[in-house]
């Protein structure tokens, strides 16, 4: 039970933290583009760098990479911007593997709980002399249900959180690639920035 405690803590942990940076760096983005684009398209290259540099997120920071490099050719441009993307996924998926292994090994450190707790359940029975041992013998056979139940309750939500939290930094990197693309789009139809 303290292996899978302690996995219950981390899980509780890392799924506050991956949630509380994810949601936190959320941005509406569409606006973050249009804000770009007028400046853009006004000249103001400088502002528009304030812009996406004010803004928080893994699309602000691949955008500001774009734009930090608008006099370089597109090529350039899109292997910068695909540089940050990278740091910026790397960013995001920090600790979800730790989720996916707590995932995994919660229900299996149940299932040691489970086969220990039946072999002490059949080692009362070895031993039982009467019908005293009946007692003894229950208690080993609710230690193993019990481990194997904690485990599957530990399981279960991490899983739920992984599969959210993915889906978050799956938006995000859509989003990212498209943003990107669009702000491609815009730089190369600006050639007088």
């Amino acid at each position: 039970m303290i292996p899978l405690l302690f996995c219950s803590i981390f899980a509780l942990a890392i799924g506050i933290e991956r949630l509380w940076y994810l949601l936190r760096s959320r941005v509406d983005t569409d606006d973050l583009l249009e804000d770009i684009k007028l400046s853009l398209g006004q000249g103001k290259v400088l502002e528009a760098m304030q812009i996406a540099k004010k803004s928080r997120g893994p699309v602000a920071a691949v955008l500001a990479a774009g734009i930090a490099h608008y006099d370089r050719g597109r090529e350039e441009i899109k292997e910068n911007m695909d540089i940050v993307g990278r740091d910026e996924i790397f960013k995001m998926e920090r600790r979800i593997g730790a989720l996916e292994l707590i995932v995994a090994i919660s229900p299996l450190l149940g299932i040691l709980g489970t086969v220990t707790g039946i072999i002490q359940s059949f080692n009362v029975v070895a031993a039982l002399e009467g019908i005293g041992q009946a007692a003894e013998l229950s208690a080993g056979i609710a230690e193993a249900l019990i481990t194997t139940a904690t485990g599957l309750i530990i399981a279960v939500p991490t899983m739920a959180v992984t599969a959210f939290l993915n889906s978050i930094i799956d938006k995000n990197i859509a989003d990212m690639n498209k943003k990107s693309t669009e702000l491609l789009n815009v730089l190369d139809s600006r050639s007088e920035f």
